[in-house]
């Protein structure tokens, strides 16, 4: 493979997407093939259970197209079901504090997971090898094994997490999490420890043979669903045969002479084109880079953003988003006249030492082919099914646990179930209970 090119965050999942467009893949056949690595070697960063956006580019066969893949609320979920638990929010805004823990750690903490779900969808209308030869690499590193890095050691590590579960007992909740991930004194593997998941390496088998059916409807979904009845979780059998993924053409906006593509909401997509529409406004170029009245600008235009977010940013299904007002050159101008005139608004919701960490892979190969996508598993659960060897998401932690709220985010079936809303400067679009939620705190990728 010459003249393309993988950007990710981790080194074997990019030798991963390499080799396999080496053998004559394309950029969605690499995309897939370094996420499905990824899901091996940065387990609790993301993996097959976890959720995203992707956004896929087929010059040639004239495709251009967003795949939103949130995680669903389970239709057990029910608006007041946890309004008795409710001690607070995190302390950067980003998710919600029960007692227990229950919607941050362990079972009731997951969300229906559509990862691999696009991932297949993807592989199998785009790529140009056969799926099991994508899944391939994924399944070697399971079988092989691999060392933990620094990166994967620094996030393993990690105890303060601003209200949140700390990484190390979401790591070791399970029989497998121990086993796998952890030393023998209950502390996380470090730098140079080696992990081998042979039990992840024989689920993807059954993926690589019966593709997304095999973990939605076959041997895996069975197998899973049981798992979550007898600890009481609320995904089910029926949450995952009917979760849809959604494939729309992008949103698109301008930026001076330049064209924009990106994802809708509830995607974080409309948030940076609103940025860009009112900077647009303003002479950058002839104020000093990174001088106090250039971060004043920029700063209060993403004020702004978040603002218009959190007032009006929602899952579409639901909610009435004011997509062509917030972008419109009208508003923009309406938005630069009062930064111009000095007025500022606040947002408290800011937490500076939140972690900037995400999974994200983007890939372009040699006919001008491009995908770029964020997949992850939010803040995880910890829960590993015994024998199945991969983590589920644990985005349950992001909804609004307060009946009456409005309602924000993706919903796994009727208007009774409560709706979902995304938490994090990473991807992570989710979605779970309170019939009716808050806006949420960040942008999706």
């Amino acid at each position: 493979m010459r003249r393309g090119m993988i950007c990710a965050a981790q080194p074997e999942s990019t030798e991963a997407g390499a080799l396999v467009m080496r053998a004559g893949g394309n950029a969605v056949d690499g995309a897939i093939a370094c996420a499905l690595t990824a899901g091996v070697v940065d387990p609790m960063m993301t993996g097959i259970a976890g959720f995203g956006s992707g956004q896929i580019y087929l010059p040639a066969k004239g495709v251009h197209e967003f795949i939103d893949f949130h995680g669903k609320t389970p239709a057990a979920a029910r608006p007041d079901m946890w309004a008795h638990l409710i001690e607070g929010e995190t302390r950067d805004g980003f998710g919600f504090v029960l007692k227990g823990r229950v919607n941050d750690l362990g079972y009731q903490s997951i969300t229906v997971p559509g990862s691999l779900k696009a991932f297949h969808e993807a592989q199998t209308a785009y790529g140009a090898l056969p799926w099991a030869q994508v899944v391939q690499p994924a399944i070697d590193w399971a079988e092989r094994g691999w060392l933990v890095t620094p990166h994967v050691g620094y996030w393993w590590a990690i105890e303060e997490q601003l209200g949140r579960v700390a990484n190390p007992e979401r790591l070791r909740l399970s029989r497998s999490g121990r086993a796998l991930y952890c030393r023998p004194d209950g502390s996380p593997k470090r730098v140079g420890d080696t992990v081998r998941n042979p039990e992840l390496a024989e689920t993807l088998r059954k993926i690589a043979k019966g593709g997304a059916d095999a973990f939605y409807r076959g041997e895996l979904a069975e197998r899973i669903a049981e798992d979550m009845r007898r600890h009481g979780g609320l995904l089910s059998a029926e949450d995952l045969a009917s979760y849809r993924t959604s494939h729309r053409p992008p949103l698109w906006g301008t930026f001076r002479d330049w064209r924009l593509a990106t994802n809708h909401p509830p995607g974080g997509g409309l948030m940076l084109l609103e940025m860009l529409t009112i900077l647009e406004q303003f002479d950058l170029k002839a104020l000093e880079h990174n001088s106090a009245a250039y971060l004043r600008i920029v700063s209060e235009v993403m004020k702004r953003a978040v603002a218009d977010k959190e007032a009006h940013v929602g899952d579409p299904a639901f909610v009435e988003v004011p997509v062509e007002r917030l972008l419109s050159k009208h508003y923009a101008k309406a938005v630069a006249a009062e930064i111009r005139a000095g007025r500022r608004i606040r947002i408290d919701r800011v937490g500076l030492d939140e972690p900037k960490d995400t999974t994200h892979v983007a890939v372009i190969d040699r006919d001008g082919n491009a995908v770029t996508m964020t997949h992850t598993l939010g803040m995880p659960s910890g829960v590993i099914t015994d024998g199945l060897g991969f983590m589920y998401n644990g985005a349950m932690s992001v909804f609004d646990p307060r009946p009456g709220a409005r309602a924000r985010w993706p919903r796994a079936r009727a208007a009774s179930v409560p709706s979902a809303r995304p938490w994090c400067s990473e991807p992570r679009d989710c979605a779970p209970p309170s019939g009716r939620r808050a806006a949420p705190r960040s942008p999706s990728a």
